[in-house]
C-alpha cells in the first residue's frame, strides 16, 4: 500500500533540490500552502470536495444553493408556476444545463470517422467525492463533472485534425489526472504520462492508481530522487523535474490552464523540452489575456502574463503550426483552445 504522506514529503524535498526552472512560480505560492493544508486535514478520499479544489484544480458549474435555501426559493417559485418541479428548479441553479451544453458540444464536434470514441459509455469516477457530478444521459451510474468535460472538449477539437486514434499522451500540470482517466477508460493500449508539482502530483497519483491499479506507475514505485532515462511502457505520474529523463515519442502533448499560471521563461523551457520528445500534436487550452499580474503586498498572480498567442509563438519556433483555434460555441470561458501540429 502506498504511503501517500511519505511520498508527498519526499516530493516536497525534491522540489527544494531541483533546478529552479521546475519550482512553483509566484502564482502557485498560496495554492500549494492551502492544498497541503487540505490534504493533511481532510485526506485524499475527499479531495474533490476540499475547500481549495474549486479554485485550484476542480472547478464546477453553476452557483448551487444550500439545501435549505433551495427549498425556500423553490416554494416561492412554485407559487408563481405551480407546474414547476423541484428537479427543474434545482437544475436551473446547480450548473446542470451548462454541463449538458458542454457535453452536447463535445458530441457534436467529435469527428468519429477520424477517431472513434465512446463518449456516452464512460464518465467521471465518484472517487474523491465530487459535489457537482451530473447525470447527463439515461444510463444509470454514469456522471460527469466540469474538469472531465473540459478535457472532452479539448479532445473533440483534436479529433478534427488527427489521421487516426492517438494513444501516447504527455501532459504538464494535469491536475488530478482526469485526462488519464478519460484515455485509460477507453483504450487498454493508451499511455498517459503526467508531470506536475506536489501536492497535486500526489492527488493525481492517488486518483489514477485507485482507478487503474498497476496500469499507472506512481512516484513511490520510481526513483524520483534519481536521474537518468525513464522508458515508460506504462502510464505514469512523475514530478515535473524528471521531464529531461522522459523518453518519447508521444502523439499528443496537452496543457490545460497551467501554462497561463507560469512565467514566460518557464513555459519556454517546457516547450523546448516537449518539442524534443517527438510530439506530433499539441493541444493548448489557456487564457487569451493571461492571468492577473502580481501586485505588491498580495499573494499570487503572475509577473509577466503568458497568453494563448505567446504559447502558439513558442511552439511555432519549434516547427509547430496552428491546425485549429476554438472559442465559442465549443469553449465558454476566457480560454482559447488551440490545436497545433508538426509535419
Amino acid at each position: 500500500m502506498t504511503d501517500w504522506t511519505g511520498m508527498t514529503k519526499q516530493l516536497l524535498e525534491g522540489v527544494r533540490d531541483c533546478d529552479p526552472s521546475y519550482r512553483p512560480t509566484n502564482f502557485w505560492t498560496p495554492g500549494l500552502r492551502d492544498i497541503l493544508a487540505d490534504l493533511e486535514a481532510r485526506g485524499l478520499e475527499a479531495f474533490k470536495s476540499w475547500p481549495t479544489a474549486g479554485f485550484w484544480f476542480y472547478p464546477g458549474y453553476g452557483r448551487p444553493l444550500a439545501p435549505r435555501t433551495l427549498d425556500k426559493t423553490f416554494k416561492q417559485a412554485a407559487k408563481a408556476n405551480p407546474a414547476l418541479t423541484r428537479m427543474t428548479w434545482q437544475r436551473s441553479l446547480n450548473g446542470f444545463h451548462e454541463a449538458r451544453r458542454d457535453f452536447d458540444a463535445a458530441r457534436l464536434a467529435w469527428d468519429q470517422s477520424r477517431w472513434p470514441f465512446d463518449l456516452e459509455g464512460f464518465g467521471e469516477s465518484a472517487v474523491g467525492q465530487p459535489v457537482r457530478h451530473y447525470a447527463l444521459t439515461e444510463t444509470d451510474g454514469i456522471r460527469w463533472g466540469k474538469p472531465y468535460l473540459n478535457y472532452l472538449l479539448c479532445l473533440a477539437a483534436l479529433s478534427r485534425h488527427v489521421d487516426g486514434p492517438p494513444r501516447r499522451f504527455l501532459e504538464i500540470g494535469g491536475g488530478f489526472g482526469v485526462l488519464g482517466e478519460i484515455l485509460l477508460q477507453r483504450d487498454q493500449e493508451a499511455r498517459y504520462v503526467n508531470l506536475d508539482i506536489p501536492p497535486l502530483l500526489t492527488v493525481a497519483s492517488y486518483y489514477l492508481s485507485t482507478l487503474f491499479g498497476d496500469r499507472v506507475l506512481v512516484p513511490d514505485a520510481l526513483d524520483v530522487a534519481g536521474s537518468g532515462p525513464i522508458d515508460l511502457a506504462a502510464s505514469a505520474c512523475l514530478p515535473n523535474w524528471r521531464l529531461p529523463d522522459v523518453r518519447g515519442p508521444f502523439d499528443v502533448f496537452v496543457n490545460s490552464f497551467s501554462f497561463q499560471e507560469m512565467e514566460p521563461h518557464v513555459v519556454d523551457h517546457y516547450v523546448g523540452m516537449v518539442s524534443e520528445l517527438g510530439v506530433s500534436y499539441v493541444v493548448s487550452l489557456n487564457s487569451r489575456e493571461g492571468k492577473r499580474r502580481a501586485t505588491e503586498g498580495t499573494e499570487g498572480g503572475v509577473l509577466d502574463p503568458v497568453t494563448s498567442d505567446r504559447i502558439v509563438e513558442m511552439f511555432g519556433e519549434h516547427g509547430f503550426t496552428v491546425r485549429g483555434r476554438y472559442g465559442e460555441p465549443l469553449i465558454h470561458s476566457a480560454g482559447e483552445l488551440v490545436v497545433l501540429g508538426r509535419d
